[in-house]
């Protein structure tokens, strides 16, 4: 997250009969940081395992009837709960200059880009 924002205040007037001294406003932008890290986790449950159905059987002999080979399928459910999950962490923000000195006229929301 970075903000850059200056504000334009009023002038400062001078007091009635102290027309001595000079006033002026500055504005500076400046660049505040406020680092966040998101940390990803999975967890696995118990998986568990449930035959649907009746199995299929296929038979084929070979060609010189010296063998057979049986192909057995079932179809099985397999559930498999996850738990997602997402943590973070942040670190002290730290602020510095704008680069380039001060801002140029600012709009009432902040700096213009």
């Amino acid at each position: 997250m970075r903000i850059n924002e200056a504000y334009e205040h009023e002038t400062i007037l001078p007091r009635q009969g102290d027309e001595c001294g000079c006033n002026k406003i500055v504005t500076q932008c400046v660049d505040v940081t406020a680092p966040v890290t998101l940390i990803p986790t999975a967890s696995l449950g118990t998986v568990t395992v449930a035959c649907q159905g009746v199995p299929m059987v296929n038979c084929v002999t070979d060609p010189c009837g010296t063998s057979s080979t049986i192909t057995v399928t079932q179809r099985v459910c397999v559930t498999i709960p996850v738990r997602y999950d997402v943590s973070m962490n942040t670190s002290d923000p730290t602020i510095s200059c704008a680069e380039g000195g001060p801002c140029g006229p600012c709009s009432p929301c902040g700096c213009k880009a």
